[in-house]
């Protein structure tokens, strides 16, 4: 009796370590497919240990995902202290790459290759020609949604699953904060991103857009029907009136720097009655959590939720 009820005792256990594996193995299952910002199938055959990067956006999402032993190459702009919010992470990778390099990646024979949504199609014709391995086209980032997506890809093709639902509840955590913070505010703040090098803002279909959402403000320049990054007057600034401008924190100017822009904005006597102006609400934002199209855009949405709406923060 004592017999068959260890009998049962250790089948059960055995049924129940078969359930369970798929849960512990699914990290490694491969080979894996998953759709790029081309739409294509991309098949990945075994966990790869040759990674190399050519987007700021995936370099971010890979160095916090996948261990530096596995990644030969990030892109140019992983090093650029304005922009890049993994500097320090990036120095455990030697290579650096650009989508002119076509040469040099083939030569570093990578197992996979990650290129930008928006690389040229001969230079993505010349790799596909060249390299032997997968190549994944990143989504166009433009909304939390996809930023989510692209990082689900990505660790599914690493083999690095949950990593990556690390990273997705990072962004959900900070979301949900920031949220819990706003969501019972009466009047929401009118924010104009101004990016004065260019003249231009953040319309619709952008993550400046997403990030003006998620943070409890109002992007004035979708509110008057822009959408991309248009150019804009000193009119339609002084028309729209809003109560937060955004200048980038990077100015990329050696004779001036962002501050001074912000200094010499306020002090234009076009713009002195604006209650942005009057109300010192001419904002410097880090570029590097606002212009980010990776799972750091979180820490932008927290930026100018609290710079909008100190108290709520304190």
């Amino acid at each position: 009796m004592r017999m068959s009820r260890r009998i049962v005792a250790i089948v059960v256990l055995i049924a129940l370590a078969i359930s369970l594996m798929p849960l512990y193995s699914r990290a490694a299952d491969f080979p894996v497919t998953v759709k790029d910002g081309k739409g294509n199938s991309i098949t990945v055959k075994q966990k790869p240990q040759r990674i190399l990067s050519l987007a700021l956006q995936t370099d971010e999402i890979l160095l916090n995902m996948v261990s530096p032993s596995r990644i030969i190459g990030l892109s140019i702009f992983a090093d650029d202290k304005n922009n890049s919010n993994v500097v320090n992470l990036a120095k455990n990778v030697k290579g650096r790459y650009s989508s002119n390099d076509i040469e040099k990646i083939i030569a570093a024979n990578p197992d996979l290759v990650i290129v930008p949504y928006y690389i040229d199609k001969s230079k993505y014709d010349l790799l596909k020609k060249g390299l032997k391995c997968p190549i994944y086209v990143s989504l166009n980032p433009n909304s939390i949604s996809n930023i989510k997506k692209e990082i689900i890809n990505l660790s599914k093709l690493t083999g690095e699953i949950q990593k990556g639902q690390a990273l997705i509840k990072y962004m959900d955590d900070k979301i949900n904060f920031v949220q819990k913070k706003v969501k019972y505010l009466r009047k929401k703040k009118y924010v104009l991103f101004y990016t004065y090098y260019f003249n231009s803002t953040y319309g619709r279909n952008t993550t400046q857009h997403e990030i003006a959402k998620f943070a409890g403000v109002i992007n004035i320049a979708a509110v008057a029907g822009l959408k991309g990054w248009p150019t804009i007057t000193k009119e339609q600034i002084l028309e729209w009136d809003p109560d937060i401008i955004v200048i980038p924190s990077a100015s990329y100017n050696p004779k001036k720097t962002s501050q001074q822009y912000v200094e010499e904005f306020k002090k234009d006597p076009a713009f002195k009655n604006l209650k942005a102006v009057k109300n010192n609400a001419v904002i410097i934002l880090d570029d590097r959590h606002v212009q980010t199209v990776s799972h750091y855009i979180v820490e932008g949405i927290y930026d100018l939720a609290k710079a909008a709406y100190p108290y709520l923060f304190k």
